[in-house]
């Protein structure tokens, strides 16, 4: 058994065994589960910031273009739960469609400020449309029961959570496969260097456009089971303030990591619950948790535990003696 899935299978069993401890800790079970979608949606950023190097600071699009596909269309089209999951995925799908020809235009500070730029018009958009979106005030709806052939159930909230679970696990495997993959790796050359990418003859937009594609259907996934777990969509879903949350998760847990976006969401989900019932000025306090999480580990939490084990080990494989140095002659 490699290392990998020893630590997925730990942190899978972890995970489904939370329910049990939330009781001891006085967390509702809804807290947990959105904290696995936060970390999806902050996984999105991560395959495009902490592999591609982009700066991905208008994911929020994609997340609130999900949010509203399944709301919308359980309200007006009155679908079933995982119908509500596809359209909401889809249409993530489709914003990257739409605005990937116009992002792979630009690179660095400029992409990001495209994508904020693209984001604040979905915003708008809900926001102005008060007679389909409901405007400021959002959409309630009900959540749709999951509906197969003969079968008919509705999901409560921990059966919401086992569901998130799995959708979260599933992705995590689906990104591991991706990270160590050829078109992984040239995503990392290409944040390490795109002009010798490109002199090996490799369509670097190519490559750009379907790492967007991917990233804004893994946030419109996120984005439509947020929306199903709280029965509401709102503006601010697409604002950039939330993108610059999913930033902020993704950078605290690690960039570049498998697992930092779960670490990052934990905190700042669960920071930012039991904070708010503290005091009303928590977003002071957990800006300040943030700096010093980010003083203390420059690249994460699991970045620099990662950089700290791999310096442990060249200065452990410099100190010692190499066996197989043959002795000089005229010794014994």
């Amino acid at each position: 058994m490699t290392p990998a899935l020893r630590t997925a299978l730990v942190i899978g069993g972890l995970l489904a065994l939370a329910p049990l401890v939330l009781p001891i800790v006085h967390l509702d079970v809804s807290i947990v589960s959105e904290v696995l979608l936060f970390a999806i949606a902050a996984m999105s950023v991560n395959l495009l910031l902490g592999y591609t190097g982009l700066p991905a600071f208008g994911n929020a699009a994609f997340f609130g273009l999900g949010s509203y596909g399944a709301a919308l269309s359980i309200k007006y089209a009155h679908v079933h739960f995982i119908e509500a999951v596809l359209v909401g995925t889809l249409a993530g799908l489709v914003g990257g469609l739409i605005l990937g020809p116009f992002l792979l235009r630009r690179r660095g500070i400029y992409f990001g400020l495209l994508a904020i730029a693209f984001g604040q018009v979905f915003y708008f958009i809900a926001y102005r449309f008060t007679s389909v979106t409901g405007g400021e005030d959002g959409m309630n709806f009900a959540r749709p029961y999951v509906g197969f052939p003969n079968v008919h159930f509705s999901l409560n909230e921990m059966s919401f959570y086992y569901v998130a679970l799995a959708i979260y696990l599933g992705i995590v495997a689906l990104f591991s496969v991706v990270a160590v993959s050829p078109f992984g790796r040239t995503l990392v050359a290409i944040r390490q260097n795109e002009v010798r990418v490109r002199y090996l003859g490799i369509n670097t937009d190519r490559f750009i456009f379907v790492a967007l594609l991917i990233s804004s259907t893994i946030a419109g996934l996120g984005g439509a089971m947020f929306a199903l777990l709280i029965n509401f969509a709102y503006p601010l879903t697409l604002d950039w303030h939330q993108s610059g949350d999913f930033v902020l998760i993704m950078i605290l847990g690690g960039a570049g990591t498998i697992w930092g976006p779960l670490v990052g969401a934990t905190i700042f989900v669960i920071g930012k619950d039991i904070i708010s019932t503290i005091t009303p000025l928590w977003q002071i306090f957990l800006g300040a948790l943030f700096i010093a999480c980010v003083l203390g580990f420059p690249k994460g939490i699991l970045g620099s535990i990662a950089a700290f084990r791999d310096r442990r080990a060249l200065v452990g494989a410099a100190s010692a003696p190499d066996a197989q140095t043959p002795l000089p002659r005229g010794t014994s």
